[in-house]
């Protein structure tokens, strides 16, 4: 084996780190700074981030926080989603999805997903909305967008918000708008693995909904109400228990000089998805199929096989870093087993998708002879099972 790296894969799940050494003078120049001046420098990058981020995703507002988990979490709260709430999502995801609804002390319901792109499916979420249902929760699943668009009008007619869950979505578009557009609340994800990724853990909310704005504030700052014009400096009034959660800085500055090259990034990670989905064209293999009026970047290339373990096992043993998103579905965890989830028991398409899929690596500094090498690879070891 080809031993690039220090888990020994020829293909990682990520080469972000040769991309860090390329930018590593440009993190130093920005981090130095806010090592050296006053605190107040640190709000201030942090704050030219949210400015700077929200613009890149047509939105008004932008809150950075510590997670993607806390910000998916703090959107909830932020929309109002609270105890006694049913909240609409899928179980073919992280656990940072439901345990965002449960955390508010709402429950989700659970919907099936599309075979052809793994997202939520659109038509079958009318049928689970009852009296306690407050939000969707759609998922942009390995990095291909939901359809909010589609939601957007069941949603306004039953007073619900939308909360999109785009923590693998960063640079992906659906009807030409950054994902996030449809929604009243988008969480993003800045681990280093994710899209748009730090150098450690963080997560943005984006909204142009000034009240969900304002809430989100609220939440990320301890629940500390805004200073008036006749109080002191550090005076303190609590309105609400909020949490202490804003995005170090340092990530903050790292992430500053990554966002001017998100669009590259985003269209080389769409080139290599476009060359596993010709190569692979003609194996046994069922790659995505994403709407047409979608573009989106791509966390992994996820195929669908007949023999999950066995290709992920040889597909690893091969040098390629091969993982296995998000199964099993979220309904078979230990912690969801005493009470139970709404909808779990009619999910087929779910189910039969945790026993298929094989997540490919897909990191915009892999090579043309890399990507060849993986097409090359898999479709021998199809050939063979």
């Amino acid at each position: 084996m080809d031993d690039t790296n220090t888990r020994g894969f020829r293909i990682p799940r990520s080469r972000t780190f040769e991309t860090h050494q390329a930018l590593s003078g440009k993190f130093m120049a920005a981090i130095e700074p806010l090592v050296v001046n006053t605190y107040s420098h640190s709000s201030q990058v942090r704050s030219q981030l949210e400015t700077e981020f929200a613009a890149e995703m047509d939105a008004k507002y932008a809150v950075a926080v510590g997670s993607g988990t806390i910000a998916l979490f703090l959107a909830m709260r932020a929309c109002g989603i609270g105890s006694g709430d049913e909240v609409i999502t899928i179980a073919n995801s992280d656990i940072s999805t439901t345990a965002a609804v449960t955390n508010c002390g709402a429950r989700p319901v659970l919907c099936d997903v599309l075979q052809t792109d793994y997202t939520i499916d659109t038509d079958q979420v009318e049928a689970l909305i009852t009296s306690n249902t407050r939000a969707i929760l759609p998922v942009d699943l390995h990095g291909h967008p939901a359809n909010v668009k589609a939601l957007r009008p069941l949603a306004n007619h039953y007073g619900l918000k939308i909360i999109e869950d785009a923590a693998l979505a960063t640079g992906a578009y659906d009807y030409g708008r950054p994902v996030g557009a449809f929604a009243d609340a988008a969480a993003f994800s800045l681990a280093p693995f994710k899209p748009f990724g730090s150098a450690g853990n963080g997560g943005l909310v984006i909204t142009s909904d000034e009240e969900i704005y304002r809430n989100l504030c609220l939440l990320a700052d301890y629940g500390h109400a805004p200073r008036g014009p006749n109080q002191p400096a550090a005076y303190q009034n609590y309105i609400t228990e909020g949490y202490n959660v804003p995005l170090d800085a340092l990530q903050a500055a790292i992430l500053l000089v990554k966002l001017p090259y998100l669009k590259e990034w985003t269209a080389k990670r769409r080139a290599i998805g476009e060359a596993l989905e010709a190569g692979l064209a003609g194996t046994s293999a069922r790659t995505p199929q994403l709407r047409p009026d979608s573009a989106p970047t791509f966390r992994s290339y996820t195929i669908r096989v007949d023999h999950q373990l066995k290709v992920h096992q040889e597909l690893r043993q091969a040098g390629i870093e091969a993982v296995i998103h998000y199964a099993p579905p979220i309904h078979h965890y230990t912690v969801y087993a005493p009470q139970g989830l709404p909808g779990a028991d009619n999910l087929p398409v779910t189910e039969k998708l945790a026993r298929q899929i094989v997540n490919l690596p897909v990191s915009p500094e892999l090579t043309a002879d890399e990507v060849n090498y993986m097409i090359e690879t898999t479709t021998k070891l199809l050939q063979d099972l």
